[in-house]
């Protein structure tokens, strides 16, 4: 784990760290310089204070001074902790393996070396132009320490960072940059998990060679296998306030994570190392652990192991030609993290790239390292197993497969071939008369852009069509009508939606029969071909459709001569998968009809809040709500909870309540539930039920047994007549050892304690371009939900056959000793035994996340949103958020002008694989595959010409304007402004 925190005071830093870390230190080794600047400065192996306050404070031995020119102050730096996994911690605090904090040291000199080399620069002026320059060297005081502040085992390394570089030879001080596009620690702290995968990559390999084997705890997260979790949590409490502190606060993150270790610490209570270690050692047999025996056990298998690996070896050599070398396992390891990542993002950096093949190096036997894992991706992208190109808006090199490219281009290249193919629907005259004959029916007369769009989905010839709407422009009312005369002309319409709860939307005001993307897809995948022609879908929520489903959609679409209508809005959130394809296919000229006349709000200021958001004018939105600024997370999401908790029935009933994440959701929940039970609208009993909460595996990762941990629920989705599994059947892994994830196989146990060992080859054959909606596989966490009378809770999943639909919200109306009753928003009853597994997959429904309350409206709304909260505090959560309420919104936030900051600073922005790449390269991609698609993507490049022209002009245009509104500026500045 790292974590980093600027330095306050120079002289307090360098009293604090010598006076502490010269208690603990007990070896030369304990307190060193790192780092390249060290070279320039000539300095020995010794940290002592003098020295080290000089340098915080910008003083040199030369006798330069570093210090801002125009206030003549010098921020001191930085300090970057490397934590050992608990582990180990507790292995060298008892005593055993004192190799331990060698490789401590090496993995910390390690990630130390890598960090300065990637991240190291300063601002340089050349002429009058301020530049970024790599350095490569930072100065590093280390200081390794053995305890926590609660006096638990914990290894760890402060690397204090003196705010100073070295650049042709000059001593310069450490870039920073507001906006964090650059700056030293602001990199460092944007990139804080690849910097504890630095260091625990580096550990896992020498812990690898001296013979320990490791377990997956996390995210790229590890501990020493067969100290048991009892060990563990008893030497935990410091890591136990920290965990405390971030879900009292609500946040997530390495960068959250820093500053909660921050914040809880308290002062150290010092004790001589003698008793420590004995207090330790009385707590571990506790627990009847002995490190001694532990560690021997270790060792001895290591040995013993390597004869039978030895002879292994060489049979496989012999069978296969070969054996499995380093360059073997890091290619394994670099095609298993761009399956990761592609299927979330089109397009990712190099160093996403190697973090996530540094992560999967994890769960292979043997050590691997980083640098070789990097010549691979060199490979990849030389042989064009990688395409590179640069994003549009910063320029920065980014990565994107040959498949995303694919998706995106035959998508495009089949909306392009399908122009012009179809009869119309209707004619304008017949629209127009059924449009008049319908006004005496409609509460609220038809908007013109409702009129318009449909016309235009009944008049059009082409295949795919497309419906921008802004939110709340009534585009399920335009469905609704377009329905009517679309059955009147003999036509038959299907609604898909990617949520549930969408699907239920569509169906109830639209009247159009929905459900969700893969029964749909199922369903034209069964249908011969050329067998749909009287057919329309439509899918609902469009933005929230991924590349891989867009793509197989519209194939599928073609293929039975069916007809597809996009619906939705490219400002509101997109998937969560990869892929922008709604927005993908605007860019590149789908027949779209705008809707831009909103009806939701009757509010005209709340209105106006709403049209300034879709134009992105954060700043004029924000003056037309009510904004209410608190200082501290506590105090917002108390404000929320006490909000709600003042409003009549009526009025709680009408307020939709959401936040940006699941961390926020929860703790404004317990606040609501606490305050419901005080004032008796919950009931006294309480009912605890086993809930599961999802774990985030990507569908590669679901193939390897090192991703799945002890405790973890799986429910299978298909029968696997060979162990007598049948579909819809529960699971919970028993106890993991390293033989199990050597053979790759999961031991798991049934409701009724029978053990199985379940093969993880027995999975289907895994297919790239329909992982993501293909879940044979779900993984859950468990999770204790209480539960009393009065309770609104909503499912998280569908089970189709008993009516419950994932996000329909209920009351827990009855608890019995069998049964749960459950009341739903209209009136029913729905009775479930306590032994339903459907019960499994409840949460509470107080407060909604963004995703959740997307399409759904309220007469009132408020909504949490914090500035510092990077994938949270974006432009397109805004948008999503002020335009649920009908009548009033309120947003709780910490800084008006730093959520303004925040909200233009945060890209929520989803990047194409074709928005990096060049024309060339696209032609280069089509010939290369020319021989495995009949489709031509001649016309997507020509489209994509005229849309690079059309930007080249819109620049022009926008330096043309900079200077008719400052004539004084000289070009140079305005190229400052745009830098």
């Amino acid at each position: 784990m790292l974590s980093i925190q600027p330095l306050k005071s120079a002289r307090g830093a360098a009293e604090y760290y010598t006076k502490a870390f010269d208690y603990y230190a007990s070896d030369a080794e304990a307190m060193v310089w790192l780092g390249k600047g060290k070279e320039f400065l000539k300095l020995g192996a010794e940290v002592d204070k003098e020295t080290m306050l000089s340098l915080l404070e910008g003083r040199l031995p030369s006798g330069q001074v570093l210090c801002n020119p125009n206030n003549g102050a010098h921020r001191p730096g930085f300090d970057m902790t490397f934590s050992a996994p608990k582990s180990l911690s507790i292995l060298v605090g008892l005593g055993i393996s004192p190799e331990l904090v060698q490789f401590h040291d090496k993995a910390v000199r390690y990630a130390v070396s890598q960090l300065e080399a990637e991240f190291a620069e300063t601002r340089v002026r050349h002429k009058d132009e301020i530049r970024f320059e790599k350095t490569g060297n930072l100065l590093v005081a280390a200081f390794r320490q053995p305890t926590s502040r609660a006096n638990d085992p914990s290894l760890h390394t402060h690397c204090v960072t003196m705010n100073l570089t070295f650049f042709q030879g000059k001593a310069k001080s450490l870039a920073s940059d507001t906006t964090r596009k650059h700056g030293v620690i602001e990199q460092i702290q944007n990139n804080a998990h690849y910097g504890g995968l630095l260091y625990r990559q580096h550990l896992a390999n020498q812990l690898k060679e001296a013979g320990f084997h490791i377990r997956l705890t996390g995210d790229g997260l590890f501990e020493i296998d067969g100290v048991p979790e009892t060990v563990l949590h008893e030497f935990s409490r410091r890591r136990e306030d920290i965990e405390r502190l971030m879900e009292e606060k609500g946040w997530q993150g390495a960068k959250s994570s820093s500053t909660a270790t921050l914040l809880s610490r308290e002062g150290k209570e010092l004790h001589d190392s003698e008793s420590l270690h004995s207090d330790w050692l009385k707590r571990a047999e506790n627990h009847h652990f002995n490190a001694k025996t532990f560690s021997q056990s270790q060792l001895n298998y290591s040995k013993s192991n390597s004869i039978f690996s030895t002879i292994k070896a060489k049979l496989q050599q012999f069978l296969n030609g070969g054996e499995e070398t380093e360059e073997h396992k890091a290619k394994a390891c670099v095609s298993v993290a761009i399956e990761t990542l592609s299927q979330r993002h089109c397009v990712f950096t190099e160093r996403a790239l190697l973090a996530e093949s540094m992560k999967h190096s994890l769960v292979m036997a043997g050590s691997l390292s980083k640098e070789t894992l990097s010549q691979i991706i060199a490979k990849e992208k030389h042989t064009q197993g990688l395409y590179e190109g640069r994003c549009p808006e910063t320029g920065a090199r980014m990565l994107t497969t040959p498949w995303a490219l694919t998706l995106e281009t035959e998508t495009l290249a089949r909306i392009e071939a399908n122009k012009e193919v179809l009869s119309s629907m209707a004619t304008l005259k017949q629209i127009q008369a059924f449009q008049k004959e319908r006004q005496a029916h409609l509460v609220f007369p038809m908007t013109e852009s409702q009129k318009e769009a449909m016309a235009m989905l009944l008049t059009s010839k082409d295949r795919y069509l497309a419906v921008q709407g802004y939110a709340g422009v009534a585009k399920t009312t335009m469905l609704s009508e377009t329905r009517l005369l679309m059955e009147e002309k003999g036509y038959r319409l299907r609604g898909i939606t990617v949520a549930s709860s969408a699907a239920h939307e569509l169906a109830k005001k639209g009247g159009i029969q929905t459900d969700v993307f893969p029964v749909v897809l199922q369903e034209l995948k069964d249908a011969k071909r050329g067998g749909r022609e009287k057919w329309v879908y439509i899918v609902d929520e469009a933005s929230m459709l991924s590349s891989p489903q867009g793509h197989e959609l519209i194939k599928q679409i073609e293929r039975t001569n069916a007809r597809l209508i996009l619906v939705g809005d490219r400002a509101q959130l997109p998937s969560v998968n990869t892929g922008r394809i709604f927005s993908l296919t605007q860019d590149f000229g789908i027949e779209t009809t705008i809707m831009d006349e909103i009806v939701r709000q009757n509010n005209q200021t709340l209105k106006e809040a709403v049209y300034h958001a879709t134009k992105g004018e954060v700043r004029d939105a924000l003056d037309k709500l009510d904004v209410q600024e608190l200082a501290t997370h506590e105090e917002r999401i108390q404000w929320i909870a006490d909000k709600w908790l003042g409003l009549s029935q009526k009025e709680r009933e009408e307020t939709l309540l959401f936040a940006p994440t699941h961390a926020n959701r929860e703790a404004i929940t317990e606040l609501i539930r606490n305050g419901l039970i005080e004032e008796g609208s919950l009931g006294k009993a309480c009912y605890h039920q086993d809930t599961l909460k999802a774990k985030p595996l990507e569908p590669i990762q679901l193939r390897f047994a090192a991703y799945y941990q002890k405790g973890d629920v799986l429910r299978l989705n298909q029968d696997f007549k060979s162990l007598r599994i049948r579909q819809g059947t529960y699971f919970t892994i028993g106890d993991m050892t390293a033989k199990h994830r050597k053979d790759n196989v999961l031991p798991l146990v049934n409701d009724q304690g029978k053990q199985i060992i379940f093969p993880l080859k027995l999975l289907p054959r895994y297919k790239t371009h329909t992982a993501s909606f293909e879940r044979i596989i779900e993984v859950y966490q468990p999770k204790k939900l209480e539960l009393r009378k009065g309770d609104k809770v909503m499912w998280t999943r569908n089970f189709k056959a008993a009516g419950l639909r994932n996000g329909e919200v209920v009351t827990l109306h009855d608890d019995n000793e069998k049964a749960l009753q459950f009341l739903t928003k209209e009136g029913e009853m729905i009775n479930l035994d306590k032994a339903e597994p459907a019960l499994k997959h409840l949460d509470y429904s107080f407060v909604l996340t963004n995703y959740k309350v997307q399409g759904k409206d309220a007469p009132f709304g408020i909504g949490l949103m914090e500035s510092y909260h990077q994938f949270g505090a974006t432009l397109k959560n805004f948008y999503v958020q002020i335009s649920r309420a009908i009548q009033g919104m309120t947003l709780v936030t910490d800084n008006r002008e730093q959520l303004i900051g925040a909200l233009h600073n945060n890209k929520d922005e989803k990047i194409a694989s074709i928005d990096v790449l060049s024309r060339e390269q696209l032609k280069y991609h089509e010939n290369r595959f020319l021989n495995q698609t009949k489709l031509s993507i001649k016309p997507v490049i020509e489209k994509m010409k005229s849309l690079e022209q059309q930007k080249e002009l819109n620049q022009i245009s926008e330096l043309n304007f900079s200077k008719q509104k400052h004539p004084n500026i000289k070009p140079l500045q305005i190229k400052e402004l745009e830098l």
